[in-house]
């Protein structure tokens, strides 16, 4: 059943059920899977919808339900779910004037199309170095890179700073890993030029949030930097930077990662890319997409491959190059992954296939991070992916090694239960496919598998 309403206001707010917790949303024709956890004790729970001044549809999916809004700019909708028949969540839905997360200039557009870059950026640094000197990120928790000669360069310059006003609001909001995503690739939405922070004129946030995380610490940010004279610190460490991006973009592989995605999925296009990094990040890796202005970029932002210590994998040279470029490829895997799993003749299948996690997803590990049916059918398929490239790329004596660390990885470090069954199909799928066959072509058999081994 699907309820619509163009009324801001009701006497009665509108009853619909779940028995789970987790719903999709769609605004206008985009679909957000598992964006939505229901909870009864926010009242009322605010879902804040950014729409143009037109308004746009936008609706809720429960699993057992539907509700949808013509949403304009300042309009407010106030509806019921009732969870299994007894807890009720009073929601709402409010519509903001939407402020685009980008705009694309004629020059901008022409200066990038086609081409790829891969970045250290000044104001990136900065917030990287603040999360060094917060107490979160002096913890072992994989948010900073520390066993680099840099680490010791940037706490001997930076660590008498860790008192500063904004380093104690950071320590409060960042608390650990999984919530720093955000500020970290807020900060590409600004500049550092001569010692001053600006709004960048291309982005206005980075991430799918509403807001940028990082606007409220900018103040306090700019005061770190003139203290601490952080531009200095950046122009000495300069020639350190552009030796990295140089590896990064020559050494481990992205034009032919980037060649085989968009040869793997002919209907998702992109007309740029971007890798931005730094050598501070150390486990935390995202990735996002714009499409404006009839113009679509990928970005990755991800961490540099330095030499983990502990590691016993033992490749030839070659073969620890392709390893090297596994992270980033991952997140350059998500701007083509995730917009073939959102297609309608697959979406609702996947959702079913993966509705019971506890059979896919180890509840202590991966199901913690991958609650959804979605996001947890991506991040099989995103790894299974670094097998497939080993298979492509990597000389055929490393390709056991590489492909068992993967598999080891997955499942018993991260949780992901099925992984070595789900991979093994893969690797065999791929490598007998019919002539002209590309991966996105396969999808009905990978889907099939999943809904074949969901119990």
């Amino acid at each position: 059943m699907l309820l619509t309403f163009s009324d801001s206001f009701s006497q009665k707010p509108v009853v619909i059920k779940a028995s789970s917790k987790i719903a999709d949303t769609k605004i206008g024709k985009e679909l957000r899977k598992a964006s939505w956890n229901i909870d009864p004790s926010i009242r009322p729970d605010v879902f804040d919808v950014r729409v143009p001044e037109e308004g746009l549809p936008v609706t809720f999916f429960t699993d057992q339900d539907s509700i949808r809004f013509d949403v304009k700019p300042g309009s407010y909708h106030e509806f019921v779910i009732l969870m299994n028949a007894k807890d009720s969540a009073l929601t709402a839905v409010k519509g903001i004037l939407d402020v685009p997360r980008a705009r694309f200039s004629e020059n901008y557009k022409s200066s990038h199309s086609g081409k790829t870059f891969v970045e250290i950026p000044a104001m990136y640094e900065l917030i990287n170095v603040a999360f060094a000197i917060t107490e979160t990120g002096k913890k072992d928790n994989g948010l900073i890179m520390k066993s680099t000669p840099y680490y010791a360069d940037v706490m001997k310059w930076f660590e008498q700073y860790s008192t500063e006003p904004v380093i104690t609001a950071l320590n409060k909001e960042v608390t650990d890993l999984n919530n720093s995503h955000g500020y970290k690739m807020d900060a590409y939405a600004f500049d550092f030029e001569n010692g001053t922070i600006k709004p960048s004129a291309i982005y206005t946030r980075i991430g799918n949030s509403d807001e940028n995380h990082l606007k409220p610490f900018i103040p306090g940010l700019q005061e770190l930097a003139t203290k601490s004279k952080f531009a200095d610190f950046y122009k000495a460490h300069e020639q350190y930077y552009n030796a990295l991006i140089t590896s990064y973009r020559d050494s481990i592989g992205v034009p032919e990662m980037q060649k085989w995605l968009v040869k793997n999925f002919p209907s998702t296009k992109y007309d740029s890319f971007k890798i931005i990094f730094s050598p501070l990040v150390s486990s935390n890796q995202s990735a996002t997409r714009f499409d404006y202005d009839g113009f679509k970029e990928a970005q990755a932002h991800v961490n540099f491959p330095f030499p983990r210590k502990g590691s016993t994998l033992s490749v030839s040279k070659e073969g620890s190059l392709v390893r090297d470029g596994t992270i980033v490829f991952t997140e350059l895997n998500h701007a083509f992954i995730n917009p073939e799993s959102e297609k309608p003749e697959y979406a609702a299948r996947i959702d079913k296939a993966l509705s019971n996690l506890s059979i896919w997803n180890n509840p202590e590990k991966a199901a913690k991070y991958y609650n959804d049916a979605y996001s947890s059918f991506n991040e099989y398929m995103n790894w299974a992916l670094v097998s497939l490239r080993y298979v492509d790329y990597a000389p055929e004596k490393d390709q056991p090694a590489l492909i068992a660390a993967t598999k080891n990885q997955m499942v018993n470090s991260r949780g992901f239960l099925k992984f070595a069954e789900f991979n093994q199909f893969l690797v065999n799928l791929y490598k007998n496919r019919k002539k002209g066959q590309v991966l996105a072509d396969l999808y009905p058999e990978i889907v099939g598998w999943f809904e074949g081994n969901g119990r």
